[in-house]
């Protein structure tokens, strides 16, 4: 039997996929490019970040923030670097929006207060974090940071007292050799082995007698 060669038609058919696959695409194609994308923007930040350039990291956090998966995750990074760049402004408002989302995180509150401070409204900052202290008095890490701040900001008096509870709550934390050389530099006669002043007991016959009086 012979066979038949038919040149026009395997050229026709050629074509017609072709086109097919440049006009139609596979469903879902551009997407996964633009996923892709992302990726590596948020890849490229993450090496800049590492290396401390921040302005580029934020450049590129940018871009992979285009992808909405990556949306959320890649702002909390974003977020950072601006705070890391002393991008003061940019970074509170980041900041509070992630706050807005996740109100009972302390870390993000931790970092807003932060920042306040470093924006120069270091007297909210201040409340900011005794509140959140008092809220959790068995976080060493709020305390520590806390104390951390009143020295940055030169409230000598209030670091001092908090360094004290900090050294009597948390007596192996890592920072209290640091906070000692700062406030020895900061306070005069300052006694690091100094203890808190306890209260006076009470004598129950001179209250007595003073009760009467």
């Amino acid at each position: 039997m012979k066979r038949f060669f038919f040149p026009g038609l395997i050229l026709a058919s050629s074509l017609f996929f072709s086109c097919a696959s440049a006009g139609l695409g596979i469903p879902g194609e551009s997407k996964i490019i633009l996923k892709n994308l992302a990726v590596e923007y948020n890849t490229i930040a993450d090496g800049y970040f590492d290396n401390k350039r921040y302005d580029k990291a934020i450049e590129y956090y940018k871009l992979a923030m285009r992808n909405e998966e990556l949306y959320l995750p890649v702002y909390y990074k974003l977020a950072r670097s601006y705070a890391l760049a002393k991008n003061w402004e940019p970074a509170l408002e980041s900041y509070n929006f992630l706050l807005n989302r996740d109100p009972d995180n302390i870390m993000l509150k931790t970092s807003l207060a932060y920042i306040k401070a470093m924006k120069g409204d270091v007297d909210e900052a201040i409340l900011n974090y005794k509140t959140l202290y008092d809220e959790n008095p068995n976080n060493e890490s709020l305390l520590e940071n806390y104390v951390a701040l009143l020295i940055n900001v030169g409230r000598g008096e209030d670091a001092e007292e908090n360094y004290f509870l900090l050294k009597e709550k948390f007596p192996d934390n890592a920072q209290l050799s640091s906070f000692t050389q700062k406030l020895n530099d900061m306070i005069d006669n300052f006694d690091p082995d100094k203890k808190k002043a306890e209260p006076a007991e009470k004598n129950p016959a001179t209250d007595s007698a003073s009760e009467k009086k």
